[in-house]
């Protein structure tokens, strides 16, 4: 009698047992789907507490599994204050004991999370592919797309950022050259002077070199300077050294003109033949070289494929690092596909955006706590040097002429004329692997993304990036906006802080 009596309070414990252990388990698998669902919700491109709470039920039912004795009663996912989310849950659960005696309501089961984005500051430059073979297909227009919503993403970041302007991008749209704007033709780190030993090597006599002012020379032409820049003369081609004096300065992009059929005798006609040649002679360098040719009288209308500023066809100019997020929009709008792929120089520019040495001198220095700074790179192609059967063996360049052993091998010597296309492509893949190393060894993060690239070239990318999971292989353009989508997340690091 006295064993039977004890039973039930026996199996009542026992029960009531269950049922804490029940809800112990219960409430951690909660906390963790809850967690999970706070920071994939914060990770979305949500502005309103409408958004994120539709974004993180989603994400908390596909982290919740649980029996069907257990509910999930409510949740909420909001905006706190200091750009955090704010994200509760509560569960019911069925209890034994409670159905047993009474078919009583359910056990309670709540949890809570907290997610706030990094406090680090981020400086970002996005260096974009505008080469003609960006023109291809969609390539363009889903490259816009992307990019748009890579700033609007990073701008709804900086939104809920606990600091003030803690999101700053730059714009480098790049081909052979980058563009900047044609205001600066007078700054300090320009070279209007031509001391830079770059500035006089094709401007050739019989004897040597002749100097000339660049700037002066399209003046003569009645025309401006477009805005192009060339690469400075190794190594400081893959170095943010501060432009001071020489070889450190940037050399104004100025297509020279080239040769008359006539006056040479070679079987073809030259590319860029604007001016009629003021010499004499058969010496197709020094007919080229020549300064006093240079007038209001051309053979032709100048545009960004005949004359001084042949090759610079790029639309939109470099933006520094700004946090008018509009104007980037806008920028990024305009872009188009022009030229051949010189990615060093892309890279170069993007270095300056972010450099605390110069030319802009607009970022933080290396070092500075909290505060990163990134390298986004797209391009869908290799690096190239044209090659041309004519005595300059290709067009001008942001790497000048090839006979001016401006571009280095990977061994260090320059590249010269008769290099075959891959020699080309090896030496500027060498400067490219060379920008990165140097952008890395100063803490820099660089993703990569190279789309419909060759085997080759996706080695170098991936090689180029901080590391192999900042590298996106990309065979479709269209799913270019997820993979900036991705980026722009892992940008803006989130964490828990409760």
């Amino acid at each position: 009698m006295v064993a039977a009596l004890s039973m039930g309070p026996i199996c009542i414990g026992s029960l009531g047992a269950i049922d804490l252990a029940r809800a112990t388990s219960a409430k951690a698998q909660l906390q963790d789907a809850l967690d999970a669902a706070a920071l994939g919700a914060a990770r979305t491109n949500s502005v309103t507490n409408s958004d994120l709470q539709a974004a993180g039920a989603r994400f908390l039912s596909q982290n919740l599994s649980l029996g069907t004795d257990f509910r999930l009663a409510a949740s909420s996912f909001s905006f706190g204050d200091g750009g955090k989310v704010e994200a509760s849950a509560r569960l019911e659960v069925t209890p034994f004991v409670a159905g047993l005696l009474t078919g009583g309501g359910p056990m309670v089961v709540q949890a809570s999370s907290e997610v706030v984005r990094a406090s680090d500051k981020v400086e970002v430059a996005l260096v974009l592919d505008n080469t003609g073979s960006m023109g291809d297909g969609t390539k363009l227009s889903d490259l816009k797309a992307a990019a748009t919503n890579f700033v609007t993403q990073m701008e709804d970041a900086s939104k809920k950022a606990v600091e003030a302007d803690s999101v700053k991008i730059g714009l480098v749209p790049f081909s052979n050259t980058v563009r900047l704007d044609p205001t600066y033709a007078t700054a300090a780190w320009m070279d209007p002077s031509g001391s830079s030993p770059i500035n006089d090597e094709i401007f050739t006599t019989a004897s040597g070199t002749q100097h000339a002012n660049r700037y002066t020379l399209f003046a003569n032409l009645g025309t401006t300077w477009r805005g192009c820049v060339e690469m400075r003369r190794a190594p400081y081609d893959v170095q943010d050294d501060t432009p001071t004096t020489g070889p450190t300065l940037y050399t104004p992009y100025f297509a020279v003109d080239e040769p008359d059929k006539k006056s040479t005798g070679y079987g073809q006609d030259y590319q860029n033949d604007y001016q009629k040649d003021d010499l004499s002679g058969t010496n197709w360098r020094v007919l080229q070289g020549s300064v006093t040719k240079y007038n209001k009288t051309h053979n032709a209308s100048l545009t960004t494929s005949f004359g001084p500023n042949a090759g610079c066809g790029l639309n939109t100019t470099l933006m520094r690092l700004t946090t008018d997020f509009s104007s980037l929009r806008t920028a990024i709008a305009t872009m188009n596909a022009s030229g051949n792929t010189n990615i060093p120089i892309g890279m170069a520019w993007g270095w300056n955006v972010i450099s605390p040495n110069g030319p802009f001198k607009d970022a933080v220095a290396y070092g500075t706590p909290k505060y990163k700074k990134i390298v986004v790179l797209m391009t869908d192609g290799e690096n190239t040097m044209d090659q041309r059967d004519t005595p300059n063996n290709g067009t001008y360049a942001g790497t000048g002429y090839i006979w001016q052993g401006r571009v280095l091998k990977p061994d260090g010597t320059p590249l010269t004329t008769g290099a075959s296309d891959a020699e080309r492509t090896g030496a500027l893949d060498g400067r490219l692997t060379k920008i990165c190393n140097n952008l890395k060894a100063k803490d820099v993060e660089i993703y990569a993304i190279g789309v419909g690239v060759t085997s080759s070239s996706a080695a170098l990318l991936q090689g180029c990036a901080t590391a192999k999971d900042y590298y996106y292989d990309v065979s479709d353009s269209t799913t270019l906006s997820a993979v900036f989508q991705s980026i722009a997340g892992q940008i803006a690091a989130l964490h828990l802080s409760r």
